[in-house]
């Protein structure tokens, strides 16, 4: 009787060691991260006004116009050559922003959309609305006051990427534009430093 129920005890600690080594080797084979970076300075980060105008905010590629959320300024961030293979499960996403709004403009007020497309142009039309962009169903709301002088973390944007890299036609080496689009309410405002002063937007994604 004794030796059945060490055999049986042998067993299930046998068993119970393999299921934790291949649960271990899940983890460490399945998951991945890659950051992307705004990499050009010709239209890949634009502030944006909420009036028709092509031209948008200040010269074409953005020039020293920083990227700006206020109640007449929305902004977008394009990143290319995506490395994400079509149809994982994305396990968390987020944007990562230099901020650098003075006290009492550091408060963004905005919805955070992708836009909803294979293969992201660049902003060559200044306005949100009227440059073809389509919004992604799944959005996140962003309104908390962020510090001065640092790299601030967007909400979980999880579910935007997902539902760009499930379109039947995305593939490795697409471009993702993440918009984020102003409330439109007075009182919040904030700014975020650009690739020509050297802090690119930079889109973190894990996958699996």
């Amino acid at each position: 009787m004794k030796k059945t129920t060490l055999l049986i005890v042998g067993i299930l600690v046998i068993v119970l060691a393999i299921i934790i080594v291949l649960s271990q080797m899940d983890l460490a084979d399945n998951t991945q991260s890659e950051i992307f970076e705004v990499n050009d300075d010709y239209d890949d980060g634009r502030t944006f006004t909420v009036e028709n105008n092509e031209l948008g905010y200040e010269n074409e590629n953005g020039g020293w116009a920083k990227n700006q959320l206020a109640k007449s300024y929305s902004f977008g961030v394009r990143f290319t050559n995506v490395s994400i293979p079509h149809g994982v499960k994305i396990k968390n996403a987020y944007v990562e922003v230099y901020s650098i709004g003075t006290p009492g403009h550091s408060t963004p007020n905005c919805k955070i959309y992708c836009d909803d497309v294979d293969d992201a142009v660049n902003f060559s039309v200044g306005v949100l609305d009227i440059s073809g962009r389509k919004y992604t169903s799944a959005y996140s709301r962003w309104n908390e006051t962020v510090p001065y002088a640092e790299w601030v973390k967007t909400p979980k944007l999880t579910a935007l990427i997902q539902e760009i890299i499930s379109r039947p036609n995305w593939a490795v080496g697409n471009s993702i534009a993440v918009l984020f689009v102003s409330e439109g309410l007075t009182g919040y405002s904030a700014t975020f430093d650009n690739y020509e002063n050297g802090y690119p937007a930079k889109l973190y994604v894990e996958w699996e």
